[in-house]
Parts: C-alpha cells; sequence; structure tokens
C-alpha cells in the first residue's frame, strides 16, 4: 500500500468482512446534527458496500463488493466528489487536485467502502450507470482504511471520510464512523489514528468526539487553509487534533452495531 512511508502491508485477519456487509442504514434530516422533533422529510435507505480495484474478487465477497472497474463511473464520481473537496481548500491537506492515477492509489491503496442511496440486499443488484453524473444522487459518501505507520506499527490504522456536499445534514458521518470502528478489527488493525483533524473542522470534531474517540495530541499550525487569514478568502494556518481508538482496551458500543 503506498504511503510517506512507501508501501506498506496491511494486517492478515482470518475474519470476513461479510459479518459486517452489507450494512444498512436509514438516513433522516438533521438540524445542528439532531433529529427535529417534526420533520417533513421521508427517511433515506442507504447501504454500505466494500469498493475494490482488485479485479479478482472472490465469490465469498461478491455479496458485499463492488469492483472499481466494473462500476468504473460510480468511481468517476467519488474522484470528482474528492477533487471539489481539495478545491475548497479547507478540510484536506492536499493542494492540488488528483488525477485518476493519484486518486486510485490514494483511496484504493488499502481497503475502500462507499455509502450508496438505495435498499441493496447484496452487490450483484447495484446498477452500472453509463456515466459520473447519474451517480450524483446516489453517491453518499465514501471512506477509506489503510495503514498508518510501517511494518512494526502498521497495526494501526489511518481513516479518510468524504461525505457528498449535496447529502450534508443526514447524520451520514455517524453512520460512517460507527462503521468504521465495527469493519476496522475485523481487517484485522488493533487501533486506529486520525493524524489531522483541522480545528476548524468542528463538525468533524464534534463528530469524534460523540462516538468516544479519545483526544492524544494537537499539532499547533498544522494546516495552511483557505479562509483561515484575516479575510474570509485568505489562507491561515490552524492546528489539527489526534484522535485514537485502542480497539483492545476501548470496547465498540453495543449500539453502534446498527
Amino acid at each position: 500500500m503506498s504511503s510517506a512511508y512507501g508501501s506498506i502491508t496491511r494486517p492478515v485477519s482470518g475474519q470476513s468482512l461479510g459479518t459486517i456487509l452489507p450494512r444498512h442504514a436509514t438516513l433522516i434530516k438533521r438540524v445542528n446534527g439532531e433529529v427535529p422533533a417534526a420533520t417533513n422529510s421521508a427517511p433515506i435507505a442507504a447501504v454500505l458496500f466494500r469498493i475494490t480495484s482488485n479485479e479478482s474478487i472472490d465469490d465469498a465477497s461478491r455479496a458485499f463488493t463492488l469492483g472499481a472497474s466494473t462500476h468504473s463511473t460510480l468511481v468517476e464520481a467519488m474522484h470528482q466528489v474528492f477533487n471539489n473537496e481539495v478545491e475548497k481548500g479547507d478540510t484536506y491537506p492536499q493542494e492540488f487536485v488528483l488525477d485518476e492515477t493519484q486518486f486510485h492509489n490514494y483511496f484504493f491503496s488499502g481497503d475502500a467502502f462507499v455509502l450508496l442511496k438505495g435498499n441493496y440486499s447484496n452487490a450483484a443488484e447495484v446498477e452500472k450507470k453509463p456515466s459520473k453524473q447519474e451517480w450524483e444522487d446516489d453517491l453518499l459518501a465514501y471512506f477509506y482504511v489503510k495503514p498508518n505507520f510501517p511494518g512494526r506499527c502498521s497495526h494501526i490504522c489511518n481513516g479518510g471520510f468524504i461525505v457528498n456536499p449535496i447529502h450534508r445534514g443526514l447524520g451520514i458521518g455517524s453512520i460512517l464512523g460507527k462503521a468504521f470502528l465495527k469493519l476496522v478489527p475485523v481487517i484485522g488493525y488493533k487501533a486506529s489514528m486520525f493524524n489531522l483533524v483541522f480545528v476548524s473542522n468542528t463538525a468533524s470534531i464534534r463528530l469524534w468526539r460523540s462516538l468516544g474517540f479519545k483526544e492524544i495530541g494537537r499539532i499547533p499550525k498544522a494546516g495552511r487553509l483557505r479562509g483561515q487569514g484575516a479575510d474570509s478568502l485568505d489562507e491561515g494556518y490552524v492546528d489539527a487534533i489526534q484522535f485514537y481508538w485502542d480497539f483492545e482496551t476501548m470496547a465498540v458500543p453495543a449500539e453502534y452495531d446498527a
């Protein structure tokens, strides 16, 4: 797997992601993270699948795994959403948009998961759409899981999360965070560490705190982000918080199963 340290081998686990996936969720419009007492918004059915660039998907994994090549327009939509986030310049550290190869290396070098609108019972039911534009409404969010450090430290993973901006306010962050905590130990990691959660990203900080992650450090002036300077359009430096979960000492709450 590609990283700042070069290629890193993912942990080996005897457990199957089929014990977790596909993972179904119901999304409801929220205001300031809370479900209003009365809402006119209809619930949205969503399903989380693994998505892989591996050309060979074994039979045991077909029920919960999408192929990046067979669903290439979905990957194109994911790529576009990510580049839009990079261009905003206020959440991810990348300064320039990624080309197709760079995006594949970044997101598919580890395990990747995608949340789609729908009520699919298995991955084979997910249609192949002719263009990325047709995924704009059905692509809800996605995230990766990969080693944070090499060799003797590769049992600690990192995660990167992207929510399609047209679907924010549905509680998707919480859905992804809970799924992450259930999936990571099954993949074989012993702990998780988020290196750069910028203090200006208040929604993300609120999410990780609410799920029970530990704050283990703060990096001064870690990011040069847009909108953080003297003027709303200027760049400025902001601190980053590091969040940690030790799966050997911190139990994942049972209510995170659903």
